[in-house]
């Protein structure tokens, strides 16, 4: 299995910031019986739930496009002190801050905008990726900057929300072109505005799907959804329709929650449900 991979001209690199340790799998499907995962031992870690906070990068001869941010510097003591690491993942994949034109947030969670803006005590925000666009859906950004929403979620206002002033933010719709033979398409359900990234280069397509699942057991359990997707019932519509799909066009996916060395691949039809093959 590997953390690389092509689509056409577009190198596709997946980076891991932070590894959390393994959650107790009812804090995070506690709508599935835990019966219910006797079949799906091998999407588990000892019984729990293991994932990670993951970042692509996307290599193309004329653009560098990251998408989503990790977990952030760090330390993060709700992890044990553990420290992120996109930035050396980022130069050991042959980029630098400086050379990324633009990043895609697929959403506005905290363990995928961490590292968006560099936070200065005593002044004013800096963003990490100077000369990069933000790219996040109008409905994310609306959501989630709201009076009280963003009250309530001080990572939004001090992480994000900046952004605008300093004139790095570009609002998306469905469709919108990020650069050349990339464009976002709203994939909501996982929050109200969550966009994936759809790339097509040299007859080759792929999406960089975001959080539209978060373990292999939902490529089988397609109506399992996980206690952070915010509107379940429009989750499934979106993970129906895209593993449908990726299943028939033969797409390349990612996704940051799979493990890594097996969170870029391909799914495949078995009957009334799917499965996943990593490459």
């Amino acid at each position: 299995m590997a953390t690389t991979a092509k689509i056409g001209d577009v190198r596709v690199t997946a980076i891991v910031d932070v590894t959390p340790p393994a959650f107790p799998i009812a804090n995070v499907f506690s709508d599935v019986p835990a019966s219910d995962w006797d079949a799906h031992q091998d999407a588990l870690s000892d019984g729990r739930f293991q994932t990670n906070f993951g970042v692509f990068l996307l290599q193309s001869p004329n653009s560098t496009v990251l998408v989503d941010t990790g977990a952030g510097p760090g330390p993060h003591d709700d992890m044990g002190g553990v420290e992120g690491k996109l930035m050396e993942q980022l130069r050991a994949a042959g980029a630098t801050p400086e050379g990324v034109d633009a990043v895609v947030l697929t959403h506005l969670h905290a363990d995928h905008i961490g590292w968006a803006l560099k936070q200065n005590p005593g002044a004013e925000s800096t963003p990490t990726f100077p000369n990069a666009r933000y790219a996040i859906s109008n409905t994310e950004w609306d959501y989630w900057t709201g009076h009280e929403v963003m009250a309530e979620t001080p990572g939004v206002e001090e992480g994000i929300y900046p952004l605008e002033k300093l004139g790095l933010l570009q609002l998306t719709d469905d469709e919108t072109a990020i650069v050349d033979g990339m464009r976002v398409l709203a994939t909501p359900g996982h929050t109200p505005g969550h966009q994936s990234l759809f790339v097509e280069s040299a007859g080759e397509k792929g999406l960089i799907a975001g959080d539209l699942l978060h373990n292999t057991a939902q490529f089988e359990e397609i109506d399992w959804c996980a206690d952070f997707d915010m509107d379940k019932p429009a989750s499934r519509t979106t993970r129906k329709k895209w593993l449908e799909k990726a299943a028939s066009d033969r797409l390349l996916m990612t996704f940051g929650h799979l493990i890594i060395d097996s969170n870029i691949g391909h799914v495949i039809s078995v009957g009334d449900r799917y499965r996943w093959q990593a490459v």
